[in-house]
């Protein structure tokens, strides 16, 4: 998830997140017969939870970004269409 955040695809990032969060759910309610098999899934749900944590993170910044784009975007086309109205 973090590889397809870094080129900026957050659209592929959302879909790893479902994944995601269905591995934690399992995660999280292990069926570990001993206690140091629970402490291991413990903290690699730990470990998984901060992992997501920071990814979701980035997938807001990059969608705040893609609604700056789509904002510029309208804006030029709105200028662009009273322009040529306008002459």
């Amino acid at each position: 998830m973090q590889t397809f955040l870094s080129y900026g695809d957050g659209e592929s990032a959302v879909k790893i997140t479902f994944q995601n969060e269905r591995i934690l759910d399992l995660l999280e309610h292990p069926k570990a017969k001993k206690d140091s098999e629970y402490d291991e899934l413990n903290t690699l749900v730990l470990d998984c939870i901060s992992i997501q944590e920071k990814c979701d993170s980035m997938l807001v910044a990059i969608s705040l970004e893609y609604k700056k784009e789509l904002n510029t975007h309208m804006i030029k086309r709105q200028l662009k269409s009273h322009l040529q109205k306008n002459t």
